[in-house]
């Protein structure tokens, strides 16, 4: 039996460092498979050059990826390690722009998929296997431009703090990872020829490192950097029209 771990969203930013970092920790030396899944079919054939235990799983999470990556589990029989739900989509601006067809992708994606692909995960999962679940340091506060975003990552929150406990008597560890910014691809540099500032932005290592780690320590949080931790205890403490109000002061500029 393959002893196996998946990783979505695996072809870009964390998900590639997720599968960079699996691949050569000797705390995962163990593990016999990567099952790398993403949409871009050149981009996985190239990380299955970087790493020979990448197993490239072409599926899109706007469509029936969860169901592709069941079946195969279904076929396959594996003992499944390490579950990262990684893939993710985001848009700022102002909500009503989004259009129905966008709301409906990010809600698909961030919520839907993310959901389907732990269910269909569990029974091939044993005692001192992992999830871990990206979310975002957006997940601790309303963000006004960001609101769809923002509340879709409360709920991958959500959803995996309540998990690491109903999954403790399995010895199944769960950690929800909200880092803030973090220096991928997914962030614009410019807006209006205006560079971008982002305060406490860290590198995909750092976020991936501390959220295996924190993972094996069977934390149900990891949350990388300074910035994302005040941010944490900020908005636990301080009232969310007043967060909402500097939030929005410094973000109006850019959308």
């Amino acid at each position: 039996m393959a002893r196996i771990a998946i990783v979505t969203g695996a072809t870009g930013g964390i998900g590639r460092e997720f599968v960079r970092e699996i691949s050569t920790n000797a705390a995962y030396a163990d593990i016999d498979e990567i099952w790398a899944v993403g949409r871009n079919k050149d981009k996985l054939e190239s990380l299955r050059a970087d790493c020979a235990k990448v197993v490239a799983v072409e599926a899109d999470f706007t469509a029936d990826a969860a169901g592709v990556i069941a079946r195969r589990l279904k076929e396959a029989g594996p003992d499944l390690r390490l579950l990262i739900n990684n893939a993710g989509t985001a848009y700022m601006g102002l909500f009503e722009q989004m259009g129905t067809a966008q709301a409906e992708a990010m809600c698909t994606v961030n919520c839907t998929a993310l959901a389907s692909l732990t269910a269909a995960s569990l029974p091939y999962m044993h005692e001192g296997a992992g999830i871990l679940n990206v979310a975002s340091a957006a997940s601790f506060q309303p963000n006004p431009y960001l609101s769809l975003y923002s509340a879709s990552k409360a709920f991958v929150r959500q959803l995996s703090r309540a998990l690491s406990v109903e999954l403790k008597g399995r010895s199944i560890r769960v950690t929800c990872v909200c880092p803030g910014w973090v220096d991928t691809g997914m962030l614009p540099r410019k807006k209006d020829g205006r560079k971008i500032h982002y305060p406490g932005m860290i590198s995909p290592a750092a976020v991936v490192q501390k959220a295996l780690s924190d993972n094996r320590k069977g934390k149900d949080m990891s949350v990388p950097s300074f910035f994302a931790q005040f941010c944490r205890l900020y908005t636990k403490w301080m009232p969310a029209k007043l967060v909402m109000a500097q939030w929005t002061h410094m973000i109006e500029k850019y959308v």
